[in-house]
């Protein structure tokens, strides 16, 4: 086998055992150049060391390096290494490699590294917030990554991925059922629901679960508004109210689901039926990371006195407490509305938010994997509001 032919069959070997993305074109004398570091199929932040090699040529006269397009080293000797500070943004990156010779040949070589997209399956120990910033009432939604500070039990912690609220959603949607919302009251919860759906982008997904004191109709996940609300002419209203067992149930169906994962609950009343307790809900709503909105009808929000075989009048004040205690801690928020007849304008104005919303992504300084409570704080700057889940449990 001649040298140059045993240079082009090394450099190809290489290159396989190194998964390099890039077919490399050798010179007339075998000259090839490919890199060890980065990973072609990695996203990279932060500093990373850039590791060249060059085959086929005994007297190279420069290797230049460029990192998205700028020059950044140069070297006329190896070994072909340099460190470069990426910053903690989420995107793509090109490298791009270009050996010359004394006798004037010129080889380039590139490796592209890919950015993290919001909705896909990621590491476990990327964690993500979505939060929503406000002034006076007022959602700010031009804020630049730099206003953001993430504190992670105490701890400051590097944001890696940052984007805007249009990261896509699954959302279940829980309109109760029971036998006050007979006639126009389930209707009009409906066509609530019907809103939220025909709001949604392309990628977006929901499913409906019409509740009482038990399931009486419930959708699989579609992007489509009139799949959503099709086949509803036979259910009627009927029974009690059992929200936290529907909500149990609407967190684990919503579980196997990628990206960001939402249940908006709309209710007139108090659970006087469900077997589970808030305290199970506050357990489950940790591990789903699940944002909770609860679209709450304070017309006949009632229910102070409520009894029932699980409990009495003061264990129900206690369990809507805690209620209101895990849609908060979830990131979302209880939305009032006086009656039935504001439901578009709550479904709607949720999902506004939800598109409203930054996504933050960083990995934990400390993971430990004992499922302890990690709490979370975010920062933007003074006189601002921010909301996002409290924490989360580390597994």
């Amino acid at each position: 086998m001649s040298r140059r032919m045993s240079w082009i069959s090394r450099g190809w070997f290489l290159g396989l055992a190194l998964g390099a993305v890039v077919v490399l074109a050798p010179s007339a004398w075998g000259l090839d150049l490919f890199f060890l570091n980065p990973p072609p199929d990695k996203p990279v932040f932060g500093e990373i060391e850039v590791v060249m090699e060059v085959l086929g040529a005994d007297q190279v006269k420069e290797v230049v390096l460029l990192v998205d397009g700028r020059p950044t080293a140069r070297f006329t000797k190896p070994p072909y290494r340099w460190v470069v500070d990426l910053g903690q943004a989420n995107r793509e990156h090109r490298f791009e490699g270009i050996v010359r010779t004394v006798s004037g040949e010129e080889v380039r070589s590139v490796r592209q590294t890919r950015a993290i997209a919001v909705n896909e399956a990621v590491d476990l120990a990327l964690q993500q917030l979505y939060v929503t910033v406000s002034r006076g009432g007022k959602r700010l939604t031009n804020l630049s990554r730099g206003y953001f500070k993430i504190k992670d039990n105490g701890r400051s912690q590097s944001i890696v991925t940052f984007e805007d609220g249009n990261a896509p959603l699954t959302a279940a949607l829980l309109v109760d059922a029971s036998s006050s919302m007979k006639g126009d009251r389930l209707r009009l919860a409906v066509r609530g629901a019907r809103r939220f759906a025909e709001g949604m982008a392309e990628l977006d997904e929901a499913a409906l679960l019409l509740f009482s004191d038990r399931l009486l109709h419930a959708t699989d996940f579609t992007g489509n508004a009139a799949d959503l609300v099709a086949g509803l002419d036979g259910v009627k209203a009927s029974g009690g109210t059992a929200i936290h067992d529907h909500l149990y149930l609407a967190l684990k169906h919503l579980e196997g689901r990628q990206g960001r994962r939402v249940a908006v609950l709309l209710t007139d009343g108090t659970d006087v039926e469900s077997a589970l307790s808030m305290e199970d809900i506050q357990w489950t709503a940790r591990r789903s990371q699940t944002l909770i909105y609860w679209i709450r009808i304070l017309q006949s929000s009632g229910g102070a006195g409520s009894t029932s075989s699980w409990r009495n009048a003061d264990n129900h004040r206690q369990e809507r407490h805690l209620l209101e205690q895990v849609v908060e801690a979830s990131g979302g928020r209880i939305v009032h509305i006086g009656n039935l007849g504001e439901a578009e304008t709550a479904f709607s104005e949720i999902l506004r938010e939800l598109r409203e919303q930054y996504v933050l992504g960083y990995y934990p300084s400390e993971n430990r994997g004992d499922g302890s409570w990690h709490r979370v704080h975010v920062d933007a700057g003074p006189e601002v509001e921010v909301r996002t889940r409290e924490g989360y449990l580390d597994y």
